[in-house]
């Protein structure tokens, strides 16, 4: 694991998750801006982003305990979380996720 990007990257996945968790509860509200699919789309998928950004917290904030905090994990997690309904929040993820793997 790189070190010297080891700070940003874990300030980067800290704020993609909380980002991630916010458009998820918008998604779930019925967010006018976001991706328009069927009612039972947006709760889906704004379901299982939550569950997705959730799981990236406890990566960071308790890493190896509930899953582990590495490069490939977050890259991972950051293109799940692009896939459903995350854009920001998932791109902040994935960004953080290279930056452990450099």
């Amino acid at each position: 694991m790189a070190k010297k990007y080891e700070g940003m990257a874990k300030i980067l996945a800290i704020i993609g998750g909380l980002l991630g968790f916010i458009e998820a509860i918008m998604v779930l509200a019925g967010n006018p801006f976001g991706p328009s699919y069927s009612v039972a789309g947006n709760i889906v998928g704004g379901i299982i982003a939550l569950l997705i950004a959730l799981v990236v917290l406890f990566a960071i904030f308790k890493p190896g305990d509930p899953i582990p905090y590495n490069g490939t994990v977050l890259l991972i997690m950051g293109i799940i979380m692009i896939v459903f309904s995350s854009m920001i929040g998932g791109i902040l993820v994935l960004v953080a996720g290279i930056l452990l793997l450099i």
